[in-house]
């Protein structure tokens, strides 16, 4: 019996004296661990931050000309403005009706990768626009007899956009400027 005691005894000592080696270990440990993760995550905040302020550098400047070169589109695809760019003498309705679709979606897609640096509505809102346009087109046209003239084309369009209330792409330009109000 007193071997039996012995041995649980030293039983009982050798788990007590690992315990006293194993808990101040997990202890340290559990600190460490925590310090470090903290200072990991504070210097990951402010390298992320510092990655942002030198893109804000770069890529504000990208946004800017995004929204100017819009701006240029909307110039450009005004009803009004593709009338006076591409009339031409003893040209046909139907001849001044292909150059004004064919140049606005020749304008549209040459700047379809601007969409990248304006807000989602802001695309939304030049592709309605774009749609406005041709429509306006489209009616201007159908409205016309058969022989019509481009310049009969011409003054359909001016007199469908003075019927109507907004001009399609003055509202988008205005648009874009109180959008690029909120980047700067």
């Amino acid at each position: 019996m007193p071997s039996m005691l012995f041995l649980q005894t030293n039983t009982f000592d050798v788990i007590v004296d690992i315990l006293k080696f194993i808990i101040p270990a997990i202890i340290v440990f559990s600190a460490t661990y925590i310090m470090m993760r903290q200072f990991l995550e504070e210097d990951y905040r402010k390298k992320l931050l510092d990655i942002k302020e030198k893109n804000a550098g770069t890529i504000t400047p990208i946004k800017l000309q995004a929204y100017e070169r819009l701006t240029i589109l909307l110039e450009r695809i005004a009803p009004d403005n593709l009338v006076l760019m591409l009339s031409q003498p003893r040209q046909t309705a139907t001849e001044l009706r292909l150059l004004i679709i064919n140049q606005v979606s020749d304008e549209f897609n040459h700047n379809i990768s601007q969409q990248i640096y304006i807000s989602s509505q802001a695309w939304e809102l030049i592709k309605l626009i774009r749609e406005h346009v041709l429509t306006i087109v489209d009616e201007s046209y159908h409205s016309l007899p058969d022989n019509a003239k481009g310049t009969d084309l011409g003054k359909a369009i001016i007199k469908e956009l003075m019927n109507q209330k907004n001009h399609p792409t003055r509202g988008g330009i205005e648009f874009l400027k109180k959008e690029i109000a909120l980047v700067m």
